[in-house]
Order: C-alpha cells, then sequence, then structure tokens
C-alpha cells in the first residue's frame, strides 16, 4: 500500500532506484514522498528524483555519496539533454524545482540517520523571482482549436474528451480536481449545472459550468451509462474514468491535451496548466477583475462564483460563462 502511495499516479511510472540504495534508504525514500499532502507534489518530487537516479547512474554515482560538484554537474547535465531533445535549455524556475526536489529528499535522509548530512544543498540554484510564471497561455484561436480538436476525437473516450477539454477551458480548476470529482458533486442551483470541487488546502467550492462544458459532461455520462446498460442515476464514482471503468489519472490527462494540441497545430506543449492560465488570461481580457480571478483560483477565500449563482447577479457576467462563451 504505501509503495503504490509513492508511486502515484501509476500512469506516470515508478522509481527505479540506483543498485546503492538498499531496502532501509528505499523505505525513506517513499516515506519522504507520502510526507507531501498533495498528489500533484508527490508526483513532481518522484520524477525529480527518478532524474536525479538517472543521472546516478549514468555517471556511476552512489547518490548517498553525492556533494556539492555532483549538484553542479547535474545542472549541466540537465541542460545538455534538454538541448539535445528540445533545443532549450532548462527554464530557470524548472533548474531550481529540480534541484530543490533533490535536496529535500536529502534532508529528509538526514532526518532519518540515512546519512549524516546534505552536502547536495551547497548546490547554487537560480535566482526566480515569485512573480514570475514560465507557464505560457494559449491564444482565444488556439483555444478554440484545442476545442475543436477534443469535439473531433475518435475513439470510445471522444465524448469524455470533449466534457475534460471543455471543463477545464471553461472554468480554470486545477486537473487534479477535475480528475478526482465525484458523480455525487454534480448539483444544480437555481437551474444552474454546479460542480463541488475540494480546492487546494480543503476548501469545499461550488463552480457553476459554463452551459456548454455542462452539455457536454451529460451527453458523456448518458453515453457513459448506455455502455453499461444502466440509468445515468445509477453510475457511481467519478465523473471521468477510462473506457473499462478504472481511475483516469492526471498523467493520462496531461497525454491527452499534449496529443490533442499537436493534432491542433499549436507549436508550444499543451498542459493542464496552460489550460488554467488560458482561462485567466481569457477572463483578464474580457474585463474579469483580479479579484475575482484570484478568487477563481483558490488565491482568496471569496467564492466570486457562488456569488452569481445565489445572488441572482447578471449571470452574463459570470467569469466562466464569459470565457466558455468567448470560445464558442
Amino acid at each position: 500500500m504505501t509503495a503504490e502511495l509513492a508511486r502515484e499516479p501509476i500512469g506516470a511510472g515508478g522509481i527505479i532506484y540506483p543498485p546503492s540504495l538498499l531496502g532501509f534508504a528505499q523505505d525513506a525514500t517513499m516515506a519522504w514522498l507520502l510526507s507531501y499532502d498533495s498528489p500533484n507534489t508527490r508526483d513532481a518530487y518522484r520524477r525529480d528524483l527518478a532524474m536525479w537516479f538517472d543521472f546516478c547512474r549514468e555517471t556511476g554515482l552512489d547518490p548517498l555519496q553525492a556533494r556539492k560538484s555532483h549538484g553542479d554537474v547535474y545542472k549541466r547535465w540537465l541542460d545538455l539533454r534538454a538541448t539535445a531533445a528540445t533545443g532549450k535549455t532548462v527554464p530557470p524556475a524548472t533548474m531550481k524545482r529540480r534541484l530543490s526536489a533533490v535536496s529535500a529528499w536529502y534532508d529528509y535522509l538526514v532526518d532519518e540517520e540515512v546519512i549524516d548530512a546534505n552536502r547536495f544543498k551547497r548546490t547554487r540554484r537560480p535566482k526566480v523571482s515569485r512573480s514570475h510564471s514560465e507557464t505560457t497561455a494559449l491564444t482565444r484561436d488556439e483555444a478554440r482549436a484545442l476545442m475543436a480538436a477534443a469535439d473531433a476525437d475518435h475513439g470510445p473516450a471522444r465524448l469524455r474528451t470533449s466534457a475534460f477539454v471543455r471543463l477545464l477551458l471553461g472554468t480554470g480548476i486545477r486537473v487534479e480536481e477535475a480528475v478526482s470529482a465525484e458523480l455525487s458533486a454534480l448539483g444544480y442551483e437555481r437551474g444552474l449545472r454546479t460542480l463541488k470541487i475540494f480546492a487546494k488546502g480543503s476548501k469545499t467550492k461550488v463552480r457553476r459550468l459554463p452551459v456548454e462544458a455542462a452539455y457536454a459532461i451529460d451527453r458523456y455520462l448518458e453515453d457513459r451509462a448506455r455502455r453499461a446498460d444502466v440509468e445515468v442515476s445509477q453510475l457511481t464514482g467519478r465523473i471521468f474514468v477510462t473506457d473499462t471503468g478504472g481511475r483516469y489519472y492526471r498523467s493520462s490527462a496531461s497525454e491527452l491535451l499534449a496529443r490533442l494540441g499537436r493534432q491542433a497545430g499549436i507549436a508550444a506543449k499543451v498542459t493542464p496548466h496552460v489550460l488554467r492560465h488560458t482561462w485567466a488570461s481569457i477572463a483578464a481580457e474580457l474585463g474579469v477583475g483580479v479579484h475575482e480571478i484570484k478568487a477563481a483560483f483558490d488565491h482568496e477565500s471569496l467564492d466570486t462564483t457562488m456569488i452569481y449563482v445565489h445572488s441572482g447577479r447578471d449571470l452574463e457576467r459570470d467569469p466562466s460563462q464569459l470565457v466558455a462563451s468567448a470560445l464558442e
């Protein structure tokens, strides 16, 4: 059970440990990953650590003997590998996160008395402004092209694809909130389709779904019920599942968006976070205030979406409906 949690999400693959890391070190590594509450953080740190282990295997380094000089060489190794694959070096914020993840792992090993000191910690990390973000947003035309590619997708999962992409683009919610949403979280408020999500920091919020996204979800659920030979009301579990009814992972969603982005002719790689930035960018273009965007992104406690639902205020000014309408 512990190993399964440390590998989560399974679709992204597990860690291959260097031979020098024996059982006690592996156990400490799994405990370190599980010390983070967020599945997203666990997944990101697991991938960062797996990359460090790749470097150790390639260079013959025992990870438990790593020093500052090894960290400095590792930075160059990351840049060379990135350049060979994309023609560009690793962005500063990404490099800083990868080095910080490895250093955090060593700190944990020190606490568990696996090693006596974290000598990797002194590896220099790029300085990145807290307000800096490397994630770009799609233009409206690119977002429309992505949505068209999702609507035109083929195979038994095509309706799920359309509903999933429209949900992310139309609301800006986190991908983990989308893939973990339960069917019981779908509801109505004054005739409007809503979705209850468990946002960052264990906050529960209710978001009004754009009409187009709600319709796409209903079509998908009707098809899912038909395939299972049951009524929609008899479906259980999560909203988005695999063709066989299994768990739909964040990693699968990321692969889907990358594929759709290529099919739509979008030059930059499309990721779940790109769609989140796209929602905010288009909302700002349409005149939605910074306060409302922050609230929708859980950066403040106020849930402006529910102000529109409960008070009957101009529903056409609902940020999510505005963004969705602009993409039609």
